[in-house]
């Protein structure tokens, strides 16, 4: 049974990809060099299957602005990945208009790992979020830790140091990095997260305070001596998935107002990590993490991907 498509713009941008989806034999492929009405007959036949549209960035957003819509007339709980290679990152306002939640930028950077498309689109497919030790050699060890009250926050910090303590340039920059994310996830778990039932904010940033009765706060963190895996749970899910995109896409044409502390921090969380992930079960859950190389020689302005899920099966973090 063929639930996923992938749309190119013509042959070569097909074949440009062809080693990224090797092996996947539930896929159908299609260019569009001839126009959509053709391609988008072929794909009305199988749209009760269809679960996963992936699109090529050199035919999204420019030649086909409305594509997205044309599919989802289709499916309209068809789940769209976009991706791009470096040199031609999309700008994130039409993905934002189009609730385009996935993006997967090739590829990667020398000595780093490559998103493997594969498992993003099994991920797609069974819903099912964002695993911390995905990307970790198996046996690292993984450290997990529930937080009180805010004083918690710069012991953890100085943990997640203490496993980086190796020596060396790159290790220093991983190590500085890794505290800075750890910081943001914190002072947005403690901070943003916690809402009344209007949306306002409970606490005040860097307000000393403990948890609530019923509130749990888990940072988790794993480095296998070439990545570091890190994630930060908690149980408001008081984000909306459109709203993280939302924060992104603002953030990045430097129109937030500063004084947003969450969108702020959420921008800053993406452009540090080389991968970017946030599921959102509503009034339930949320995970905000990724991953970061030793080697990474992506900077803060670099493009990179991320994956926004939305009501999906929870895991461990």
């Amino acid at each position: 049974m063929q639930n996923v498509t992938v749309l190119y713009s013509d042959e070569t941008d097909r074949k440009g990809w062809n080693e990224a989806f090797r092996g996947m034999s539930h896929v159908m492929t299609v260019t569009a060099e001839n126009g959509l009405t053709g391609v988008l007959e072929g794909l009305r036949a199988m749209r009760e299957n269809l679960r996963v549209a992936v699109i090529s960035s050199r035919l999204y957003p420019y030649p086909h602005p409305g594509l997205v819509g044309l599919l989802r007339e289709l499916n309209p709980d068809l789940e769209v990945l976009l991706i791009s290679r470096e040199a031609c990152a999309p700008p994130l306002k039409p993905l934002l208009e189009d609730r385009i939640r996935h993006l997967c930028i090739l590829p990667g950077q020398e000595g780093v790992h490559e998103d493997r498309l594969p498992a993003v689109i099994d991920m797609l497919l069974k819903q099912r979020g964002w695993d911390i030790s995905c990307c970790l050699k198996e046996g690292t060890v993984l450290h997990s830790y529930r937080l009180s009250s805010s004083d918690d926050k710069e012991d953890l910090i100085a943990k997640l140091e203490e496993l980086l303590s190796g020596e060396g340039e790159e290790m220093e920059l991983l190590r500085q990095k890794g505290a800075l994310l750890a910081d943001e996830l914190l002072e947005n778990a403690m901070y943003d997260a916690p809402r009344s039932g209007c949306g306002d904010r409970l606490f005040s940033k860097g307000e000393r305070r403990s948890m609530l009765p019923r509130e749990d706060i888990v940072f988790s963190f794993g480095f296998d001596g070439e990545t570091l895996s890190l994630a930060l749970t908690d149980n408001w899910g008081s984000l909306d998935p459109d709203e993280v995109l939302e924060y992104l896409t603002r953030n990045e044409e430097d129109v937030l107002d500063c004084g947003d502390p969450g969108g702020r921090g959420l921008f800053i969380v993406w452009r540090f990590l080389d991968r970017f992930h946030v599921a959102v079960t509503p009034g339930h859950l949320t995970r905000v993490g990724g991953q970061l190389h030793l080697r990474s020689t992506l900077t803060p302005e670099a493009p990179r991907g991320f994956h926004i899920m939305n009501g999906c099966e929870e895991v461990a973090a």
